[in-house]
């Protein structure tokens, strides 16, 4: 997946090459991305990534370096050898949700809400906040004090202060880091939900995978001030350009593998991928994988790529697990003394030490070539050729 913004087309929203720094410090680098009108992205990364700054520089809170911002038909930054123009944060029509919030704690929801209106008439803006109450099903609590709701009733009243003055994008900082790990998965779907259904762009950051699946359309994974993909979750997950995407999001682990005719040999056995292109007439082709005989290479194996089967002649040893309720995370021993992961329903209960059945089944099979970190990617693939 290409990190680059998408040009062929007018996107609503675009970051193009942005550079922010300090003294000699880069701590943004060549960022570029696209939305478009309705869409939720997101950085995602470790601290110290970036991701938090380059949020900052699109709402104009940072000074860039270099690169532009352009919003709703909007030059918001650009930064050339010869021009240097930003927009003032107040006029570029974004609202913020911050960390902790930033509620007014002398002030009722209401006024909380009401805050950013004092433009509008009395009317206007009286059934503004009744509407942003309602959307956030705050209603009743419409006279109620800040320190008077729980943290999640706390963050729905921060989000409804900043879609009341109706923003072109709103930029949201790790708005749930002050949540219980239970609360912040089902919250983030309800501020989805939220943003949908007003048909607003947004861009979250977080260090969160869980609430950054949850929430956004394109998830953005950043590293040292460079955004490494800009992609759908299932795209990072299943077709990551690169080994740290691919073990930042979600799960798994590397196995060694060598191509040999067309197959890639591994522990697991040889495993037949070939991808589907179209000739001139519209006819399925298929091209096999085109590494050289003898190359060395990683496989990406998924939890949900091993499947535990009792009747497989291929088995595993158990050497860890992990109970997650519906689940149990086994960390399983190969025959050669790699490891991998595999996802198995609680109801299977095997100890440490037990040998299991287990049967590989690849849909996406992500290989990276240990001389190049670029990936590719077969997501068809025949059964008729299936491991033996």
């Amino acid at each position: 997946m290409d990190t680059e913004a998408d040009t062929s087309i007018n996107p609503y929203f675009s970051v193009q090459d942005l550079i922010v720094g300090y003294d000699d410090t880069i701590i943004v680098n060549g960022l570029s991305l696209v939305l478009q009108q309705g869409e939720i992205g997101c950085f995602l990364g470790y601290s110290g990534c970036g991701k938090t700054t380059a949020l900052r520089a699109i709402a104009g809170l940072e000074q860039s370096r270099g690169g532009n911002i352009h919003l709703s038909n909007q030059c918001l930054t650009d930064i050339t050898d010869r021009k240097s123009y930003a927009v003032a944060p107040a006029k570029r029509g974004m609202g913020m949700v911050f960390q902790d919030y930033a509620l007014f704690g002398h002030l009722s929801v209401a006024k909380n809400i009401a805050f950013g209106l004092n433009k509008w008439s009395a009317a206007d803006k009286k059934a503004r906040v009744a509407e942003m109450l309602s959307l956030v099903e705050l209603t009743e609590h419409a006279d109620k004090r800040p320190n008077e709701l729980s943290g999640g009733q706390q963050q729905r009243v921060a989000l409804a202060r900043a879609l009341a003055p109706k923003p072109k994008l709103l930029l949201l900082d790790e708005p749930f880091s002050n949540l219980d790990v239970v609360l912040r998965e089902s919250l983030a779907m309800n501020v989805r939900d939220i943003l949908k259904r007003t048909n607003t762009t947004a861009i979250l950051v977080t260090h969160d995978q869980n609430e950054a699946f949850a929430l956004a359309d394109k998830v953005g994974v950043m590293q040292a001030g460079k955004l490494v993909q800009w992609a759908t979750p299932s795209e990072l997950y299943h077709e990551p350009i690169s080994p740290f995407v691919a073990e930042f999001v979600g799960e798994g682990a590397m196995i060694d593998g060598i191509i040999k005719e067309g197959h890639v040999e591994t522990a697991l056995g040889n495993i037949y991928r070939r991808t589907e292109v179209y000739d001139e007439s519209g006819q399925p082709q298929y091209c096999e994988y085109d590494y050289p005989n003898g190359t060395l290479i990683k496989v990406l194996v998924r939890p949900d790529d091993i499947i535990h089967d009792d009747d497989s002649k291929q088995t595993a040893l158990v050497i860890g697990r992990v109970f997650r309720g519906a689940n149990y995370l086994y960390r399983l021993q190969l025959d050669d003394g790699q490891t991998v992961l595999s996802l198995v329903a609680s109801h299977h209960n095997h100890g440490i030490g037990t040998r299991i059945g287990i049967l590989p089944m690849l849909e996406h099979v992500v290989v990276f070539d240990e001389k190049n970190i670029n990936a590719t990617t077969w997501s068809e693939y025949d059964r008729s050729e299936e491991a033996q």
